[in-house]
């Protein structure tokens, strides 16, 4: 009986000591990997990307401006979205000539709205040439 315990006890301090060295080396390794996480510099982001959020926001901007009437403002945020495209469209060719052609087009709709029929015509031919 004695020696049946003492293989139990023997067995059950032995799993002790193999989940505490477990334990203390998960320990480390997460306190490693968090110091390394802290001193690495922080990703960086594609500048186009940032480019790319500001000309949507920019496009919703414009559509609910003009559904609330408030036609000036929508041509404002309309230029600052052709703009954002245009860049975009620099920065990436062959990217992004759908976007720039549909911000171009709703840009002339708000310019003609406006009365500025030259610049709609103007901005017209810039999106046909897109094609």
């Amino acid at each position: 009986m004695d020696e049946l315990l003492h293989k139990l006890v023997s067995a059950v301090l032995t799993g002790a000591l193999i989940a505490l060295v477990g334990y203390l080396s998960v320990s480390v390794r997460r306190r490693r990997v968090a110091r390394e996480e802290a001193a690495a510099p922080a990703p960086v982001e594609d500048p186009t990307q940032a480019l790319l959020r500001q000309a949507r926001q920019l496009d919703a901007d414009r559509d609910e401006l003009a559904a609330r009437g408030r036609e000036s403002e929508a041509l404002g945020r309309a230029g600052e979205a052709a703009d954002a495209w245009r860049a975009l469209t620099r920065a990436r060719p062959g990217r992004f000539q759908a976007e720039r052609r549909a911000a171009l087009g709703r840009l002339s709709e708000l310019l003609d709205a406006r009365g500025q029929d030259q610049q709609a015509a103007q901005v017209r031919r810039e999106a046909a040439g897109l094609s």
